[in-house]
């Protein structure tokens, strides 16, 4: 079984530490490594210094959103998985990250062990 190395993006601390811990306890198997930015600008800094295999991307974060830094990513690290995570679940939001290049989208209130799981199985 593959051991991904994780980069959670988002600009609110409490969910990152709960998202972590919630990744550990369901999909332990599967990380590597989790590491956590606070904005799409820190995002795009931290790949040019680690690789990674997966990004969980919040939609909504000051400066570079989520959908501008999922297109940079997508356009330098081709190789690198990205789940959209949000708020937002309405088809505009969800099909502005997929046509950005997000290869899922997890709605932030439906977190949990079938759909962490499912996401996982699927890479």
């Amino acid at each position: 079984m593959k051991k991904y190395k994780i980069l959670l993006v988002d600009d609110n601390r409490h969910f990152l530490d709960a998202f972590e811990f919630m990744l550990t306890d369901v999909v332990n198997d599967f990380i590597g490594s989790i590491h956590k930015v606070n904005n799409g600008e820190e995002c795009i800094k931290f790949l040019e210094q680690m690789p990674v295999d997966l990004v969980f991307m919040d939609l909504d974060m000051p400066g570079l959103n989520g959908i501008e830094a999922t297109k940079r990513i997508v356009d330098k690290y081709r190789f690198i998985h990205i789940i959209a995570v949000s708020f937002h679940n309405d088809f505009q939001a969800i099909r502005d990250m997929v046509e950005a290049g997000a290869r899922n989208y997890l709605i932030k209130e439906e977190i949990n062990r079938d759909n962490l799981t499912r996401i996982f199985s699927s890479l």
